[in-house]
């Protein structure tokens, strides 16, 4: 029983700390009036009757229904406790890898876990973030996390590798520009480390076969095709330099990739049944899917489009219809 109790406080305690470092839940990123009039009712300090409407909502949408993520992304934000936050946000996460809302719910459950001081899990989604939602327009404000993470896991090089991202991407956004720019003061002593524990043949202005002069500073972050495998986030390099691999054939019974023909990148998941799962729901949307495994992880794409502004052009009507970022890939 007692143990029972301490378990619900830190719940307790956990949910109020994340309350803090949550941004207010902006009413107008729903695009359902409903959604909008639910998170505006729980703001005002009527949880349990929005709660009760988006319950039944839920229950009156399908799950086939691309409003469905968000109605469970919304359930999250207006949860009661920290734990049906969680479960709610995963939901979307994983059952709905391929929508609009998936990264946004795994940044939430980054701050959950940070809040909580489970920085091993907070690392993992940002892994997650970073391979599986390259493109994601949330990778700047994960930077600011990652950087705290990696700072409290003592892991500094990590952290500034974030921070630079961050702020490349960050440009125009003051608020997190300043806050990375005041995390970004700690990065000084670790790059003057880093140069000097390089080898000689790899300071900037050295020539020589096999040398590389990018700073710390200058790293970009591996895209999804090129991502590694580890599932550890401690021992998985986090935003490692770009690099040319070949292109792996799609797995058993998937079509085989035409020679030098463009497709678009759906998504990107650790787990085969999901990416099939997904891989059948397009199917029946009338669209061929492919899915190539390459790195410990199960890529669905689809089109076959000659060159690559054949399959630009088709981008945006493959994210008015399914949702996520669907990127162009290259396929030898």
């Amino acid at each position: 029983m007692i143990g029972s109790r301490r378990s619900v406080l830190a719940w307790a305690l956990a949910f109020l700390t994340v309350l803090t470092i949550l941004p207010v839940f902006p009413v107008l990123s729903q695009t359902d009036a409903r959604l909008v009039e639910i998170v505006r009712e729980a703001q005002e300090g009527r949880g349990d009757s929005a709660r009760t409407r988006i319950r039944r909502l839920l229950a009156a949408t399908s799950p086939t229904d691309t409003l469905y993520p968000q109605i469970i992304y919304t359930q999250a934000m207006v949860a009661s406790d920290a734990n049906e936050m969680r479960r709610q946000l995963q939901r979307v996460a994983v059952e709905y890898s391929s929508s609009s809302w998936a990264d946004d719910a795994l940044l939430r459950l980054v701050q959950l876990d940070y809040a909580s001081g489970n920085l091993e899990g907070a690392a993992r989604n940002l892994e997650r973030i970073r391979l599986d939602y390259p493109d994601s327009p949330l990778l700047p404000q994960a930077s600011y996390w990652a950087a705290r993470t990696y700072f409290d896991q003592k892991s500094p090089e990590l952290a500034c590798r974030w921070i630079t991202e961050g702020l490349n991407r960050s440009r125009g956004n003051v608020e997190l520009e300043n806050q990375l720019g005041y995390l970004d003061q700690r990065c000084a002593a670790v790059r003057a480390d880093l140069a000097a524990r390089a080898p000689p043949d790899s300071q900037p202005g050295a020539t020589g076969a096999g040398t590389d002069t990018a700073a710390p500073s200058q790293v970009r972050p591996e895209s999804s095709a090129t991502a590694p495998s580890s599932d550890s986030a401690q021992t998985a390099p986090s935003l490692p330099p770009t690099a040319t691999r070949p292109e792996p054939a799609p797995v058993a019974g998937g079509p085989a990739a035409a020679s030098g023909r463009f497709r678009v990148q759906i998504t990107a998941v650790r787990a085969s049944s999901t990416a099939e799962a997904l891989a059948a729901r397009l199917r029946r949307q009338g669209l061929m899917p492919v899915i190539v495994q390459e790195g410990g992880l199960f890529k669905v794409r689809v089109g076959d489009y000659a060159t690559r502004d054949e399959a630009v052009a088709a981008v945006p009507e493959l994210k008015a219809k399914l949702g996520g970022s669907p990127f162009v890939v290259a396929e030898r």
